[in-house]
């Protein structure tokens, strides 16, 4: 009998029964039964409502489609698995779909039914929750593995090898599921020697499949350019997947979108009116930024299913190499700003859902190169004040930011400024999110006011930075 609309009753809302294993769901419902003890001592019941309880478990208004509920954080408990599944296994399903976990939302509703189709894909699904649920107790992404993810791999690679011993798996669906989920295995743990080599032999299976297009499944389609995407964005090497076309589609502004009024863009298009792959990119990003494109309900979740207008724009950062042209100073000033670029944006793909973002590399990248290239930015120094922010708030190497907080000072210097405000004003006018990046100038503020109050006057500091070979 649903007594739900008796104001009497207090509900838990629960999407997967393991949550009942949840200390704060105990507290909760403990708490809310002793509420209504309480209130049966005061209020005489019938015979029947005395030694009534209600359990129901219900679909919350307005439920999405199967795949967006994947994504979304709701899990049937009932659904049929590959593989048995014993508590443990339970466990690590659970966590994947626990809303506060550290485990990346990023496309889940596509790789999730690309796991569920074969045991080898299952099992590295539950080693990588295991990685992540490491992250949470740790308080770090770790770097090897532990006896339970061990396990699982084990297990994969047990399966993966009875699937060879029939060749017509050797080119299947189910085999390429499993070698992506390698590649996250490999990419969460931050190993991409092994990342490359299950990359390599995803590209020989699609070749003897015909091509990537023969892969007509949109969940494993989106899944393999998403194995693809994180590990060359973590190496910052471009992309070899093309583009899904459910990505293409998500990558353009609506049609005839205004465009956002870019004084910085401008500055570009006069200055380097030749060059043009970078700040195409830089405008469609700001345009993208102005219409809350990444920040809706809706957004979030095509972010969590099949994809964002983010996955596409990293694609296109990863794919224009400046420095192949030469290294002259125009060359220059593209590739720091392509960097650039993938670190601002690195915050706000977390902020979507994707973890882990590695940036260790482009942020070397772009320190190797202030270091050894010494350019004339002219009306374009704001760029660059950008560019180091938003790499000083990105490194997590003690050295590097240092070395991005220094070079911020320097800059300051050269345009002649000497306040905070003023700094935050210029590096907002160029692109901001607000909800992703408040607050984030609180960890570097007092480090490059300090070196600008030591550098009086402005002078020493540019003779500074000469002898560093900035």
């Amino acid at each position: 009998m649903d007594r739900s609309a008796k104001p009497a009753f207090n509900f838990v809302n629960l999407s997967h029964p393991d949550e009942l294993k949840d200390e704060e769901t105990q507290l909760r419902i403990r708490r809310l039964a002793m509420a209504e003890v309480g209130k049966a001592r005061r209020k005489p019941k019938t015979r029947r409502e005395r030694n009534e309880i209600v359990l129901e478990f219900r679909t919350p208004a307005g439920s999405p489609s199967s795949i967006e509920r994947l994504g979304g954080g709701e899990v049937d408990p009932f659904s049929a698995y590959p593989i048995d599944l014993d508590e443990t296994g339970r466990g690590l399903v659970a966590y994947i779909f626990r809303n506060n976990s550290s485990h990346s939302r990023q496309l889940r509703g596509s790789w999730w039914p690309v796991g569920l189709a074969d045991p080898a894909a299952f099992y590295m699904v539950l080693g990588n929750s295991r990685l992540y649920m490491l992250k949470e107790l740790n308080g770090a992404f770790v770097t090897q593995d532990d006896a339970v993810s061990l396990l699982h791999q084990n297990n994969a690679i047990r399966s993966m090898g009875e699937k060879m011993k029939d060749p017509r798996h050797h080119t299947s669906d189910e085999l390429l599921g499993a070698v992506g989920a390698f590649m996250c295995h490999h990419y969460i743990l931050g190993g991409f020697a092994g990342w490359e080599n299950h990359r390599n032999a995803m590209m020989r299976i699609t070749q003897l499949r015909g091509g990537i297009d023969k892969i007509t499944k949109q969940e494993l389609r989106i899944t393999m350019s998403w194995c693809d995407l994180v590990g060359a964005f973590s190496q910052d090497i471009p992309s070899i997947v093309t583009l899904p076309r459910q990505w293409e589609a998500d990558s353009k502004s609506p049609p005839h979108s205004p465009r956002p009024y870019s004084a910085i863009s401008l500055k570009w298009k006069q200055q380097l009116p030749t060059l043009l792959d970078w700040i195409s990119i830089f405008d469609d990003v700001n345009q993208l930024i102005s219409l809350e494109r990444a920040f809706t309900d809706k957004e979030l979740r095509l972010a969590a299913t099949t994809g964002s207008w983010m996955e596409p724009t990293m694609v296109r950062l990863l794919a224009i190499r400046p420095l192949v042209r030469g290294s002259s100073q125009e060359n220059v000033i593209e590739e720091v700003c392509r960097l650039g670029t993938m670190l601002f944006l690195a915050p706000v793909w977390r902020w979507i859902g994707a973890r882990p973002v590695w940036t260790f590399n482009i942020s070397r990248n772009l320190l190797s190169i202030l270091h050894s290239h010494m350019v004339e930015w002219g009306d374009l120094k704001p760029l660059l004040a950008w560019v180091i922010y938003f790499a000083a708030v990105e490194t997590r190497d003690a050295m590097e930011r240092s070395r991005f907080v220094f070079f911020l000072a320097v800059v300051m210097g050269g345009l002649q400024i000497r306040e905070w405000e003023e700094l935050m004003q210029i590096v907002k006018r160029v692109l901001w999110v607000e909800k992703v990046f408040a607050n984030s100038e609180e960890s570097i503020r007092e480090e490059v006011m300090r070196i600008l109050r030591r550098a009086t006057p402005v002078g020493k500091i540019a003779e500074e930075v000469e002898s560093e070979g900035a």
